[in-house]
């Protein structure tokens, strides 16, 4: 929970993120499924299992989403912009 929307600032409410990744995050909780275009929960990695949401390409250079929450996170995050190496 972002401290911005009443989260606490204690380690077990942090998470270790790349500038970029932080700043796509900001304080956002939900995204949005490009699928469905229906807003739904971003992953939580304390929560959820990676597997279940993601996979990666053969080449190893992309995520792939399987899930709304997948979709919805690789969209907030921008995780496959080439731009930036995610």
């Amino acid at each position: 929970m972002p401290k911005s929307l009443g989260g606490a600032d204690d380690s077990e409410n942090l998470a270790l993120a790349c500038r970029r990744c932080n700043e796509r995050h900001y304080n956002f909780t939900n995204g949005i499924d490009q699928e469905t275009q229906q807003e739904c929960l971003l992953f939580n990695p304390r929560q959820q299992q990676w597997s279940e949401h993601f996979i990666w390409t053969a080449d190893g250079l992309n995520i792939v989403p399987k899930t709304p929450i997948g979709r919805a996170t690789c969209n907030r995050l921008d995780l496959n912009d080439e731009r930036y190496g995610h």
